[in-house]
């Protein structure tokens, strides 16, 4: 039986029992022995019913989450309930009876609820989180009928481990309430894998600070106390932590520069008519080895993760400079391993587990069979015409352990593109269900200036939590995902706002190009103000660099609408303003949400004038271009503005460099004009 629309993610059955009896005042907590005794305790049972009972969920924080702590807040050792208001002690009870069930799966659960009360089994503090979870839903959701319908939930995760990879190393590194916040909301979602991807100076490498003068990192207190919160939620944070590719911003400093493949910068592969300034570090160079041991022996202690994810992505240029002989004599394959393998090594002193993403092995299969067993690779697509089956079927014939790792499509897209999102995390979902993943890690990466607001990756977190979960039922439970994202994520009484985030992220269709992993409004606001014909030439450009990052090389093409979006952006904002969002960080999510429809329409009115839609002549150029440049000032304060209200302020220039620039060009158009 399909279970009700306020349950989600939607669990593995749900039966209705027939009749139903009154919604109690309180509870009263009972424990069958020291084991269920134990559960309770660990898992906060007594005040989270409470708490669910007195709190609807629109308007408070939920029953399994606290206001964010402050980052020197001891950890709890449950998750701690929102403040309840205390029913009178003659207010009619109702029992909730937990049991210590062995049988049961770890993570999951049983709960009924008749006229005999609620009971919740599990095997675990885990589980009967997870059924804590779900009993909060279940009362929340029926809350103003005053009859709870009598049924039982029989329910346990379809993949063991379901997480969020969020990207902190390409300058927007959060304040500690945003993250302490996130991590509530992830717990809610039954979440239980958490990793802040790191590049550059993310994090606070004590021996290399004086390098990274301007950086606002996380300091290892913060990241101690961070992951007790997550623990006390039940999340496993996981360090990550690149180190071979995308190592840009310290091979950029002159201390480091020798260390690269390519200190000079690596030519681009014809037809491509540039240089690519140092990426990737020398892995036969024994000082790389020293480098990176020096920031895993910093960082790994202040995990409690049996895991460490030491990435080793994109390493381009690999065995063509400074490792060319050595590649030549071994194969860029065997190189490549024997530098993993002393990464490995590295984070087994730590008593870690080894994760690392699989684009290389993919290239190079002989390398990942030579890699030690207990590997465990992160298979990453991004794109929903890219299928999930081959590689997944490969890694399971091959024996390799390893997760799929789907993306939230909001990177490089100001509002996300729902759609590939959509079908990208259920094709993930289920192939990696068909083939033996071990876990589902969806990715929120911040290519292109991080410009999407925190909230864009809403329906993408809830969505893959569901198809994590158990992707049978919920990969086409979209209505109870997007009332999950509009009344537990953004509390919106209007009940909009989930509805409002998917058609936001839909945007992209308008300009129907085939940009790819990104879009093209988003690619013209980096790019900045040009002539058509520049553009066109550059857009081929990215086609081919594209193609050699693993897309298709389509030939771009183009028929973006303005007239439509227009019209769009028009009812969007229309929408916006019905939200009735009642959080802590209400005023901020919608003036986000806001300021991302002002820089789409800035984009989209940049492309106006590129390619001179209806302006006739230099005077209607000129008075566009002006008012574009009026728009794109306040899209930028405001930008700044809300940055630094979520985010620390290192990497905020780097943001919006492209933005100013584009502002600067209007300038120099406009005074072209002028003289």
């Amino acid at each position: 039986m399909t279970a009700p629309a306020y349950l989600y993610p939607q669990p593995l059955r749900y039966a209705a029992t027939g009749g139903s009896s009154p919604a109690p005042a309180r509870f009263e907590l009972l424990t069958i022995d020291a084991a269920a005794a134990h559960l309770a305790e660990a898992a906060g049972a007594a005040e989270r019913l409470a708490a669910a009972l007195a709190l609807p969920a629109a308007t408070h924080p939920p029953a399994a989450a606290a206001h964010p702590a402050p980052p020197d807040a001891p950890a709890a050792t449950h998750p701690p309930a929102a403040a309840a208001h205390p029913a009178p002690p003659d207010a009619p009870a109702a029992s909730a009876r937990i049991a210590h069930d062995p049988a049961l799966h770890p993570q999951g659960y049983e709960l009924a609820w008749d006229a005999e009360g609620l009971r919740l089994s599990a095997s675990t503090a885990q589980g009967l989180h997870y059924a804590l979870l779900t009993a909060a839903q279940m009362i929340d959701g029926q809350r103003e009928s005053g009859e709870w319908a009598h049924c039982v939930v029989e329910d346990a995760p379809e993949f063991p481990v379901r997480g969020v990879m969020l990207d902190i190393g390409r300058g927007k590194i959060p304040k500690m309430e945003t993250l302490y916040a996130l991590i509530d909301l992830l717990s809610g979602l039954k979440f239980n894998h958490l990793q802040l991807y790191m590049e550059g100076f993310a994090f606070d490498y004590a021996k290399y600070a004086e390098h990274f003068p301007d950086a606002t990192p996380v300091t290892a207190a913060e990241y101690r106390a961070l992951d007790a919160y997550a623990a006390a939620r039940f999340i496993d944070l996981v360090p990550n932590q690149n180190c071979l590719g995308h190592m840009g911003p310290w091979l950029a400093k002159p201390a480091f520069r020798e260390l690269a493949e390519h200190p000079d910068g690596m030519p681009a592969p014809p037809p491509l008519p540039f240089k690519l300034p140092p990426l990737t570090l020398n892995p036969a160079d024994p000082r790389s080895v020293a480098l990176a041991r020096d920031l895993f022996d910093e960082l790994l202690p202040n995990f409690r993760s049996e895991y460490a994810n030491i990435s080793l992505d994109e390493p381009f240029g690999l065995g063509t400079g400074a490792s060319k002989a050595r590649a030549d004599e071994i194969g860029i394959g065997r190189l490549y391993v024997d530098y993993a393998k002393q990464m490995i090594d590295i984070v087994r002193r730590h008593g870690k587990q080894t994760l690392m993403w699989g684009d290389v092995l993919a290239h190079y299969p002989e390398a990942a069979q030579a890699l030690p067993d207990d590997v465990i690779v992160l298979h990453w697509n991004y794109d929903a015409p890219v299928p999930y089956e081959p590689h997944c079927r490969r890694l399971q014939e091959s024996g390799i352990p390893y997760y799929v790792c789907p993306g939230t499509s909001s990177w490089s897209s100001l509002a996300g593109r729902t759609d590939n999102m959509l079908a990208n995390i259920a094709d993930a979902a289920r192939n990696g269900k068909r083939y033996g993943a071990g876990g589902l890690l969806v990715c929120d990466w911040g290519d292109g200036g991080h410009w999407q607001a925190l909230a864009i990756s809403y329906p993408a977190y809830a969505y893959a939590a569901g198809a994590a979960w158990q992707p049978d039922v919920n990969l086409e439970a979209q209505a109870p995902m997007a009332q999950h994202v509009s009344r537990r994520m953004l509390r919106d009484r209007s009940g909009r706002a989930g509805d409002f985030l998917l058609e936001l992220g839909r945007y992209y269709h308008l300009e129907r190009s085939s940009a790819e992993n990104m879009t093209y409004t988003n690619y013209v606001l980096n790019g900045g103000l040009k002539t058509r014909e520049e553009l066109e030439r550059q857009l081929a450009v990215t086609v081919e660099i594209q193609r050699l990052m693993g897309g298709s090389g389509t030939p771009f093409v183009l028929d973006y609408r303005y007239a439509e979006l227009a019209d769009w952006l028009a009812e969007r904002r229309e929408e916006l303003a019905r939200l009735e969002l009642t959080g802590p960080d209400a005023e901020i999510t919608i003036a986000e949400l806001a300021n991302t429809l002002r820089l789409i329409e800035q984009g989209a009115g940049l492309h106006r004038l590129i390619f001179k839609q209806e302006l006739p002549d230099a005077e209607a150029e000129r008075a566009w271009t002006a008012h574009l440049q009026s728009e794109l000032s306040a899209a930028l304060a405001e930008f700044e503005r809300l940055w630094l209200l979520r985010n620390r302020a290192g990497g905020l220039a780097e943001s919006v460099g492209a933005l100013r620039k584009l502002h600067g060009q209007y300038e120099e158009r406009l005074q072209d004009v002028r003289h």
